[in-house]
């Protein structure tokens, strides 16, 4: 059995988690013809703030600028989703996804029909990785470690 491949699999499959959940926010207008569109659960975030001041936030500053935001929001998740799965840099992956998780967990945190603890799950999974050497298996950054102690 290969040690640590638990690990590499979880990374995997949160991989795919975000790069799937790009599906229903894909430029160049953010929208999708089955899902919900980014616009829209930036604003039910809005509507069912769980904090007020994240609610201002988001109306305040991310709305008027929907576009920079829905690109930054695309790559970020884009990144985190190649790292992890690749095994690229997948403690910055790992890092960059705990936050994002945190984001979604406080903006969808009272937005009906929403699940608060499958982003908190998610934020587990990526601190996990975050403490563990999940991109040494199966991954590139065991190539790249690999190639370092060889020279």
């Amino acid at each position: 059995m290969i040690p640590g491949w638990n690990l590499a699999l979880a990374r995997v499959l949160m991989g795919l988690l975000w790069l799937y959940s790009l599906r229903w926010k894909l430029p160049p207008d953010f929208e999708s013809s089955t899902e919900t569109p980014l616009r829209e659960w930036l604003e039910l975030e809005v509507e069912h703030a769980a904090f007020g001041f994240y609610g201002d936030l988001i109306d305040s500053l991310v709305l008027p600028n929907f576009m920079l935001f829905a690109w930054l929001i695309f790559l970020a998740e884009l990144a985190v989703g190649l790292s992890l799965l690749l095994g690229a840099f997948t403690r910055t992956g790992a890092a960059v996804g705990l936050m994002l998780s945190l984001n979604l967990l406080v903006g969808l945190f009272e937005v009906p029909g929403e699940w608060p603890w499958s982003y908190i799950l998610m934020a587990m999974w990526h601190g996990t990785l975050l403490m563990s050497n999940a991109g040494h298996v199966w991954g590139l950054d065991g190539l790249r470690n690999s190639r370092k102690e060889t020279q």
